[in-house]
C-alpha cells in the first residue's frame, strides 16, 4: 500500500470488524432447493434393494356396463375373481459421493468469521446441486415414460406451436397442462389429485411463456394484473413474471445453477434444467416418504441411512499436518418410481 497523507480515511487500519463482519455469500440452505418440492425422499437401510411397482388397471376394470361379470344369482357359486394385478420389483442402488475441502490452521485461526461453517454451507450447496442434476437426468429422459406420457408441445392434439408463441386464441399452454393432467388422472385411476401435481420449469421457460400473449392476457384478466405491472406479483415466482399457480397447477421454478468450468478457466454456468423440457409430476404427501407405504410420487430419492442420513457433515482436525478436513457426504439413488404420475414436455419454448 502506498504512503498517504493523514486524512479521515487513512488514520484507521481497516478490518473485517468495521463492516460488522459483512459476508457476501450465495450459499443456499439445502432445504430451500426446488428439487425438494417435486421429489420424495425415501430413507433406506440398505444401499441396494428393490421397490415394488404394482399395476392399477384391475381396481377400475368394469368391462360390461350391466355388471354381468359380477352378477351373483341365488343358489349359484359366487363369481370367482381371476384377474389379479401384477407386481414388478425394480432395483435401486445408492452411490456415495463426498464433497470435500480442507482448511489450514493458520487460515482458520486468523479468520474473522467461522471459516468452517462457510465452507460447509458451500459444500452442502454443491451436494444439493449435484443431486438436482441427477434427479433431472431421470425426469427429463423420455425412456423413463410410456409414449403417452411425453410429447412435444406442438404435437399435443389441438396445439399449433410452442408455449412462447401461444396466443389467447390458441391456448397452447393451457391445453398442454390440461392434457398432461388428464393423462395422469386417467392412468392412475383418479388416485392422483390435481393438488398433488406440480409443474416444474426453468427460469428461461418461465420468462418466455410469461411474455406470450396467452399468459399476458390471462394475467391481465385476473385480480393480479395491477400487481404484475408494478412488479409486485405475489409469490416466489414474481421475478419470472408468473404467479405461484398457473391454470390451477402449482408452479415450481427450478433455478438451481451449475458451473461447468474448472477453477481458473473462463466461467461457464447454466441452469440445470433446459428451457425446452418442463414437466408435470406428482409429489403427494410430505417430503419424506414412509417405509412400506404406497406412494404415487413420480420421482423418489432413496437415501441410505447408514452414512448418517440425508447430507451428513463431517469435520476432522489433523493435528500433525495442522489442517481441518471438511466434507458433506451424500449416499443416494434416484428412480422414477411412478412414471404414470408424470408427464414430460419437449420443445416447449
Amino acid at each position: 500500500m502506498p504512503a498517504t497523507f493523514t486524512g479521515p480515511q487513512t488514520t484507521y487500519v481497516p478490518s473485517h470488524e468495521s463492516s460488522g463482519r459483512l459476508t457476501v455469500n450465495f450459499s443456499r440452505n439445502p432445504k430451500d432447493f426446488a428439487v425438494n418440492k417435486y421429489v420424495q425422499l425415501q430413507p433406506v437401510k440398505n444401499m441396494v434393494g428393490y421397490y415394488r411397482r404394482r399395476t392399477l388397471e384391475q381396481a377400475g376394470r368394469i368391462v360390461n356396463s350391466n355388471l354381468r361379470d359380477f352378477a351373483w344369482a341365488d343358489n349359484a357359486d359366487m363369481p370367482r375373481g381371476n384377474n389379479h394385478e401384477s407386481d414388478q420389483y425394480l432395483a435401486y442402488r445408492c452411490e456415495r459421493f463426498a464433497y470435500a475441502e480442507q482448511v489450514g490452521d493458520l487460515a482458520s485461526e486468523q479468520a474473522s468469521y467461522d471459516l468452517f461453517e462457510e465452507y460447509e454451507k458451500q459444500l452442502a450447496q454443491q451436494a444439493m446441486t449435484a443431486r438436482t442434476v441427477k434427479v433431472l437426468a431421470k425426469l427429463t429422459d423420455t425412456a423413463n415414460y410410456s409414449s403417452s406420457h411425453y410429447s412435444a408441445v406442438s404435437s399435443i392434439q389441438g396445439n399449433t406451436g410452442n408455449w412462447a408463441a401461444s396466443t389467447t386464441a390458441r391456448q397452447d399452454t393451457k391445453r398442454s397442462l390440461n392434457t398432461a393432467a388428464n393423462t395422469i388422472l386417467k392412468d392412475t385411476l383418479g388416485a392422483i389429485d390435481v393438488k398433488d401435481l406440480v409443474l416444474v420449469m426453468s427460469p428461461g421457460c418461465a420468462m418466455a411463456i410469461s411474455q406470450s400473449q396467452e399468459l399476458v392476457d390471462h394475467i391481465k384478466g385476473s385480480p393480479e394484473a395491477l400487481a404484475q405491472v408494478r412488479g409486485e406479483l405475489p409469490g416466489e415466482n414474481a421475478m419470472f413474471g408468473l404467479p405461484n399457480r398457473l391454470y390451477g397447477f402449482p408452479v415450481v421454478i427450478e433455478k438451481t445453477v451449475k458451473v461447468t468450468s474448472r477453477k481458473g478457466a473462463t466461467l461457464a454456468n447454466s441452469y440445470v434444467l433446459s428451457d425446452a423440457t418442463p414437466f408435470m409430476v406428482a409429489r403427494p404427501g410430505s417430503l419424506v416418504g414412509i417405509a412400506g407405504a404406497p406412494t404415487f410420487s413420480t420421482a423418489t430419492v432413496f437415501v441410505y441411512e447408514g452414512d448418517g442420513g440425508d447430507l451428513k457433515v463431517l469435520r476432522e482436525h489433523d493435528a500433525w499436518n495442522k489442517y481441518t478436513k471438511l466434507a458433506v457426504i451424500d449416499n443416494f439413488d434416484t428412480q422414477i418410481t411412478a412414471p404414470v404420475s408424470g408427464f414430460l414436455f419437449t420443445s416447449a419454448v
